[in-house]
């Protein structure tokens, strides 16, 4: 039959050994894939160094910041210190700083007056010289008192001046009608927190007589000569 002699052909084609080996199946060829696979992604040895796998390392323990790094607002102390004795008391220290005030403050109005020049070329009187003197003094000031309204109006006329009175503002000579405004400004500051515009208020009440005691000690040493 010729299909017999067609099938005698093609076994003399095929090799022996494909007749008597059974080819390995899909799957077996699947498992040993995976099983060289995962040899090669074995983790290496661990070195004695390393800690095991159940050990940890305990964290460092977290300590609160130093300083006032913004987080929060630094909170000011008002009170007494109690451990500090001073010998002059708030009033005494308010009529200071405010004959301190009354004098830059007059130092000011004769500035403004004179336009920030000096010799007819400008100067910068109308800056940190001054202005920062008399911000300091009055917000100093603000704490000691319960009426601190005119310190408030004195930073507000300082806020004000600063930017006018600057040297390249004096020089280009646009504020020469308002500076003068500023002076008496000044003048009204320094009446309201004085209550005078007498330079002598300025300055420190002094005794000028002498005790009784020290004239008579005085003549009776000039009687012995």
């Amino acid at each position: 039959m010729k299909w017999l002699a067609l099938a005698a052909q093609v076994l003399e084609k095929i090799p022996l050994e494909r007749l008597l080996i059974k080819p390995p199946s899909n799957k077996q060829n699947l498992e040993e894939l995976q099983e060289i696979l995962g040899q090669s992604k074995a983790k290496p040895t661990r070195m004695p160094t390393e800690l095991p796998e159940e050990e940890t390392r305990e964290e460092p323990e977290e300590r609160p910041l130093l300083g006032n790094l913004g987080n929060r607002p630094t909170r000011v102390h008002l009170g007494a210190n109690r451990s500090v004795t001073s010998t002059v008391s708030t009033k005494e220290t308010v009529d200071y700083q405010n004959r301190e005030i009354g004098k830059v403050l007059l130092t000011m109005e004769r500035h403004c007056v004179q336009k920030f020049r000096i010799a007819g070329r400008a100067c910068d009187c109308g800056q940190s010289k001054h202005l920062l003197d008399l911000e300091a003094l009055a917000e100093e000031t603000i704490v000691m008192v319960d009426n601190p309204d005119i310190y408030y109006r004195l930073l507000d006329w300082i806020r004000r001046l600063g930017p006018l009175s600057t040297v390249e503002n004096v020089e280009s000579g646009e504020y020469d009608d308002i500076y003068p405004v500023f002076g008496n400004e000044s003048r009204g500051l320094r009446k309201e927190l004085m209550g005078t515009l007498d330079p002598k208020a300025l300055f420190p009440h002094r005794e000028t007589e002498e005790p009784a005691d020290v004239e008579t000690e005085t003549e009776a040493e000039a009687e012995e000569i």
